[in-house]
């Protein structure tokens, strides 16, 4: 009788176990299938040759590979938490923390409200042009991360401990740090220049609302591809969506016949173009407002979703034979040359 209750126990420990064993691989795999399938594997390498050549044709941020590991989603390590790294004050709502200089700046607390309501009304219109915007809810609780330093030198410095050590050029108002892992796509911060709140553009509004529109636009997009595949997307497309949005429906600068001659011999919409200057950057811009202008702010975003899970190509042939819609792209060019308002070709 003893040795059979032995047994007895023996069979419902084991039963008990293989019960909680069988909770916990449902509850993994229910956790599974609603968290980016990026969790559990790493990228490939074609994306992590793809990430590197993307640093040198988009210079104006940094994009880092974290193929190994998870990063820390939270703001607990944010630079801007760190005493070691100086007095910071913060001003904070439900989707953004922005860092300012209190022990330095009269007038960082203001810009940091300023800037607040910025991102909150920038929010309100990215779902309509990108399809989406990642919130805390959807990033385990993160906030977008901004900083304002107030010298020159500590914007050098926020970029290089952000990017660790990551180069970057022609970044004159602002840039964004993000890095791409097995956890998804992760701003680790958007760091704004100062100068962006004493020079102001053309038409008169804040540098500082450009560089922000541009940046969010620039992530959003990049969070929402899939990483799980093999990941390519040219950066005259990427940098052409996020440069036309920051210009909130204003124009460029008409070309010059030589530059639009460039465009034409150098830059084909099924490949990467030339990586030299800002003929990369001027021309994704010029494209996107052509096809904006062309189709409809409607098709433009119908565009820029379709590239979320195919190849820009791919996604302008469903409706566009290429040879001939660049042909339209480059008359739209000539259509809207105006030589004294051009920028010169020293600025490509």
């Amino acid at each position: 009788m003893i040795n059979n209750k032995k047994v007895i126990s023996k069979i419902t420990a084991m039963v008990i176990a293989l019960a909680v064993i069988g909770l916990v691989i449902a509850k993994l795999y229910d956790i599974g299938i609603h968290r980016p399938s990026l969790a559990y594997r790493q990228l490939s390498p074609q994306t992590i040759m793809w990430l590197n050549a993307f640093n040198q044709a988009d210079p104006e941020s940094i994009i880092k590979a974290a193929p190994v590991g998870p990063f820390e989603w939270s703001n607990k390590d944010d630079i801007g938490q760190k005493r070691k790294m100086g007095k910071w004050g913060k001003e904070e709502d439900a989707n953004a923390i922005v860092y300012y200089r209190k022990d330095r700046d009269a007038h960082g607390q203001l810009r940091a409200r300023r800037v607040i309501e910025c991102v909150e009304n920038i929010i309100l219109e990215l779902p309509s042009y990108l399809s989406t915007y990642h919130y805390p809810t959807d990033l385990n609780g993160r906030k977008m991360a901004i900083y304002l330093p107030d010298k020159d030198s500590e914007f050098t410095t926020l970029i290089n401990k952000l990017s660790d050590n990551g180069l970057l050029g022609g970044s004159k108002y602002g840039c964004s740090i993000i890095s791409i892992g097995p956890l998804g796509c992760q701003c680790k911060a958007i760091i704004i220049h100062p100068n962006a709140f004493i020079n102001n553009n053309a038409d008169g509004d804040p540098e500082f609302i450009r560089v922000l529109r541009r940046e969010l636009a620039y992530y959003t997009y990049l969070a929402g591809l899939d990483y799980n595949k093999p990941t390519h997307r040219q950066a005259w497309f990427i940098q052409g969506i996020s440069e036309h949005f920051s210009l909130e429906g204003r124009r460029l600068p008409a070309f010059t016949p030589e530059m639009i001659q460039r465009m034409e011999q150098e830059c084909a919409l099924n490949a990467e173009f030339p990586a030299k200057n800002k003929l990369s950057q001027l021309g994704g811009t010029s494209f996107i407002q052509f096809y904006e202008q062309a189709f409809g702010q409607v098709a433009l975003s119908d565009l820029i979703e379709a590239t979320y899970s195919m190849p820009v190509d791919s996604a302008l042939c469903r409706t566009n034979d290429l040879t001939e819609l660049k042909q339209q792209w480059i008359e739209y060019l000539r259509t809207e040359q105006a030589p004294e308002n051009s920028p010169t070709d020293t600025e490509l």
